[in-house]
């Protein structure tokens, strides 16, 4: 016989999440939030929980991400599995886009996803962390400053307490699993007695009925409240530097502390400037007669303010003329980066009988001048 190969089967992504192939950011962000609520293990005790959320978060992690999604479109799992390991596909990622805004790190939910530890070493598991993408300019992340956010964060549903059934009501035991969120699978084999345990699929492993569900929560007994939180920008932040704000997060259902908020700037593209890491590059058009002549030209700085740069004789087109002190501020207040102008040398294309004479005449010299060793 030839040797046999096994192969983990894994779910299809879209599948996991309920959702087609044409689901749009904002419905693969409401399936993913509605399914967390369910199977997030500080919130769903039972064993198979956590693996559900894995499958879950990882999903997620693919899909809300342009690049891995595009691969995973073209090439299924087996060409995600080839470019990115598991750790890989979370790191950006890590677990979080819980509840509004997009979240980061699901820290406490449980310790080594994907070997990574998240968990608190000592005393009750943080809450999620949240993380939420803000999208500045370049003049903003320049000039730094105060911003107010809205952050969206599930709280314990109030006209409920949290039971999730409609006030003056209770939540009844499951029939099927006894309260218990599990079902027994009992098989024997070969006088072996198997017993296999799964989530009760008529309670979904909560152990509990709702007949009534609360109008607020639809039955979750979390609702979903929206603070504004002012938050401080330091000038000269780049993109996708994060910015921890402490206990901002998610609260801990067992009482834990709350999660961490990790803010995530973004900069959008510049009309002028291109960012490398504290310096600033921009492209400067110049003549051909003032590229070998020198002379000396105005750019605008990114403030709005002018600046002058010498352009020596014999610039050639591809040249980087340096201002120092001029780019982006340097986090700390450790002064600012450069700005450089690169050149790019016109050739002129409509030429006067006087003028091609002249380039002649200069040409003349030049293609007899022998070449330097």
């Amino acid at each position: 016989m030839g040797n046999v190969s096994t192969t983990e089967t894994k779910r299809d992504y879209y599948e996991i999440l309920g959702v087609d192939r044409s689901v749009t950011r904002d419905q693969l962000k409401q399936a993913y939030r509605q399914l967390a609520l369910i199977y997030h293990p500080d919130r769903n005790k039972n064993p198979d929980a956590t693996a559900k959320f894995r499958e879950i978060a990882e999903a997620y992690a693919v899909l809300s991400d342009d690049a891995k999604r595009r691969e995973y479109d073209a090439t299924g799992h087996a060409g995600v599995s080839e470019r990115w390991t598991s750790e890989d596909l979370m790191r950006d990622f890590q677990f979080g886009d819980f509840f509004g805004g997009r979240f980061d790190d699901l820290s406490g939910a449980f310790g080594d996803f994907f070997g990574q530890r998240t968990r608190p070493r000592s005393g009750a598991s943080r809450g999620v962390d949240l993380r939420y993408d803000l999208d500045l300019t370049l003049e903003e992340a320049a000039k730094g400053g105060e911003r107010e956010i809205p952050i969206t964060r599930s709280e314990k549903c109030a006209p409920c307490a949290g039971s999730g059934a409609k006030p003056g009501t209770k939540p009844k035991p499951c029939p099927d699993c006894a309260g218990t969120g599990q079902t027994q699978h009992a098989k024997t084999s070969k006088g072996v007695r198997m017993v296999t345990l799964t989530t009760c699929s008529r309670c979904h492993g909560r152990g509990q009925l709702i007949e009534a569900p609360c109008t607020t929560c639809q039955g979750n007994g979390y609702e979903f409240v929206t603070h504004r939180l002012k938050v401080q920008i330091p000038a000269g932040v780049d993109d996708g530097m994060m910015i921890r704000l402490a206990k901002q997060g998610e609260p801990n259902a067992n009482g834990g502390p709350p999660g961490d908020l990790l803010i995530r700037p973004h900069l959008r593209p510049h009309p002028s400037f291109d960012r490398h890491g504290d310096d600033l590059y921009m492209v400067k058009t110049v003549t051909f007669p003032e590229a070998a002549l020198g002379t000396e030209i105005s750019v605008m700085g990114l403030g709005g303010e002018t600046l002058r740069v010498t352009v020596p004789a014999g610039t050639q087109s591809g040249t980087a003329l340096r201002l120092s002190g001029k780019g982006m501020p340097r986090l700390g207040g450790k002064g600012k980066g450069d700005v450089s102008v690169v050149t790019e040398v016109r050739t002129p294309t409509d030429l006067t009988p006087r003028q091609r004479k002249l380039l002649e005449e200069f040409a003349g010299p030049e293609a007899e001048r022998p070449e330097r060793g």
